[in-house]
């Protein structure tokens, strides 16, 4: 009778083990209902803005800019509400957030709080409020001022300054927390009329905790004390620095695991992104159908406040052979929908009902050069053919010379593995960690356990933007499929040009720079279509507009105004002589800065200043 109780005990145990352990991969439960969103009015004046055809429609717009990828910063109620750190003023004011290089849009049911595009509301789940986030318009659609005009670019790279924004973020949750009255004000728009002292002492704990983490990600993040402060500022952030971070330190819960992200690049611009057989400036991940773009995008979402949490799994778990457990807020609903429209959107033609018209003898003469100095990187693709796949070129960095710490800092950074130490690198194939490995590694190994944790919604969301039918949506076929991605990326890897200069000093880095090794690193070319709503230009921004492109690499201007949104339509990009932030090649003792060199990229600098200006026609038709 004993051993009867003991067998029933321990299948008992064992049939609450699978349960707990199913119904954890259940999908978050999500609220999709709206009826209890308060729409409030904007703070302050939103301009008028004119939208160009793109292939999308308003509806399109709007969701786009206003659809949440997971992303989640604070309570969304929090930020409505909170004031800027040194004055009444609310954060989300449409003058402040100009400022900063943001774009506010009026109040909507879809934008409730009046907030600038890309700043989205969370879907609700069943037990956890509204939180906001960014989404990708925050960070890819931009404006161009001229003549009185505000033309408005879907998918083009921002001016913003993210950087900024969240050191106003940190210090407003400081001070709303520390300062008595400030405090009172924010309680009191948040609680509303179940406001009492116990209420307000549960909010400001809540606040204290919240202003705590945010100050902890803002030091994770810091730069090296030597440099200077507005080093990552407007139209340009180190994401692959902020995804290493976000699974190194964050991930995995150890603060010091980091690394500096000291390798800045202009956002690029979206159009052409899902067509591309890589992505990421460094030609570093497979765009494979389905898994690519979902894991293109879980990993972005992963280094904007995705809530990544990489943890030994309970020992219930570990009794059924799973020793790593994976969370976050990423929406993978959200995802699809978002990679959907990408897939539709298509650049911008230059408006001539807008900007000058175009000179069509110089066109066809600029045709010709490029043809002969710029097509063999740059593909041409007619806007009819902007939906087909296409192979991006790869350049070694030791050929085309730009600056190196991009593509560096991604490939060599090492991070501590800690519990992760034996475990498989992707989960279900490769090699098994080590106790350091390459810190992109972590978030990547993030990113796949939470695609595993959802396999139907993560299948639904890489099947959305292709329409493909007769995929199983199964853990199955998800293994599959990232199984080949995987593989593809491997043979990306393996298939790079490696007869090349190993312990190098680049000239994108002056004479004086240390030794590095750029074996096998390259960056991507892309077509130029809609290239002339998308400056600075070069990857990390540090050449100010096409003219400058064009010119003999030590002799382009070493110091330019950023975050103007006022086109230059002569020399195509934005005015360099006013801007709240300046743009510095070099350091204060005469040294290239490492991230802001403005070297390489001479194709073209050996031409007359005729055949330049008809070749910056020709790209004004792109």
């Amino acid at each position: 009778m004993k051993n009867k109780i003991l067998v029933l005990v321990g299948i008992i145990i064992f049939a609450f083990i699978l349960y707990t352990y199913f119904t954890s991969l259940k999908e978050d439960y999500y609220i999709d209902g709206d009826s209890d969103i308060v729409v409030v009015p904007e703070d302050g004046e939103i301009p008028n803005r004119i939208e160009l055809p793109q292939a999308w429609n308003g509806d399109t717009r709007n969701d786009f800019w206003y659809t949440s990828q997971g992303s989640e910063i604070m309570p969304y109620d929090w930020f409505t509400w909170l004031e800027q750190s040194d004055n009444e003023k609310l954060l989300r004011n449409a003058q402040f957030m100009e400022s900063l290089g943001y774009l506010p849009q009026a109040s909507s049911k879809q934008n409730p709080s009046g907030l600038p595009i890309g700043f989205a509301i969370t879907r609700a789940r069943e037990t956890k409020e509204r939180g906001m986030g960014f989404t990708c318009a925050g960070c890819h659609t931009n404006q161009i001022d001229y003549k009185g005009s505000n033309i408005l670019v879907e998918g083009a790279p921002t001016l913003a300054n993210f950087v900024g924004l969240y050191s106003e973020i940190v210090k407003s949750l400081h001070t709303t927390h520390t300062d008595d009255t400030k405090f009172d004000r924010f309680a009191q728009r948040i609680l509303k009329d179940k406001y009492d002292q116990s209420t307000a002492e549960d909010l400001r704990a809540k606040l204290k905790a919240k202003a705590n983490h945010t100050a902890e990600r803002q030091a994770v993040n810091a730069l090296p004390q030597d440099y200077p402060a507005d080093f990552t500022s407007y139209g340009r952030l180190d994401a692959f620095g902020n995804i290493m971070n976000a699974g190194t330190a964050f991930g995995l819960n150890k603060l010091a695991n980091k690394n500096f992200p000291t390798g800045p690049v202009s956002y690029p611009f979206l159009w052409g992104t899902h067509q591309s057989d890589v992505v990421q400036w460094n030609a570093s991940a497979a765009n494979t159908p389905v898994v690519g773009p979902l894991a293109r995008n879980v990993g972005e979402v992963v280094g904007v406040f995705g809530g990544l949490s990489i943890h030994e799994a309970p020992w219930w778990q570990q009794l059924i052979g799973i020793d790593v457990a994976y969370s976050s807020t990423v929406d993978f609903k959200g995802l699809g929908e978002l990679e959907s429209w990408i897939m539709d959107l298509r650049s911008p033609a230059w408006p001539e009902n807008i900007l000058p018209p175009l000179n069509t003898d110089l066109v066809a003469q600029g045709s010709i050069i490029f043809a002969d100095k710029c097509q063999s990187c740059h593909k041409v693709m007619s806007r009819s053919q902007e939906g087909e796949l296409y192979v991006s070129n790869k350049t070694l960095l030791s050929e085309i010379g730009t600056d190196p710490i991009t593509a560096w800092n991604a490939h060599n950074y090492q991070a501590k593995t800690f519990f992760l130490a034996g475990q498989k690198q992707d989960i279900i194939l490769g090699d098994t960690f080590d106790i350091k490995t390459a810190a992109i590694d972590i978030p990547v190994n993030g990113a796949i356990g939470v695609v595993l944790k959802r396999p139907i919604k993560a299948i639904k969301a890489g099947l959305a933007p292709g329409k493909h039918s007769g995929v199983e949506a199964s853990k199955s076929a998800l293994i599959e499929m990232i199984t080949e991605h995987l593989k593809k990326s491997n043979e990306i890897e393996s298939s790079k040009d490696d007869d090349t200069n190993a312990k190098t000093v680049p000239s994108a880095l002056g004479p004086g720079a240390d030794p590095m090794d750029l074996d096998k690193l390259v960056y991507k070319g892309r077509p130029l279509n809609g290239i002339w709503a998308t400056a600075p230009y070069l990857h990390n921004g540090s050449v100010p507009n096409l003219w400058e492109l064009l010119q003999i690499p030590a002799q382009r201007v070493k110091e330019f105004h950023v975050g103007s949104r006022d086109f230059d339509d002569i020399n195509v990009g934005f005015d360099i002589m006013s801007g709240p932030s300046v743009f510095k090649v070099m350091k204060s003792d005469s040294t290239i800065m490492p991230g802001n060199s403005n070297l390489g990229h001479a194709y073209g600098s050996d031409l007359v200043d005729d055949d330049k200006w008809a070749l910056i026609e020709y790209m004004k038709s792109l």
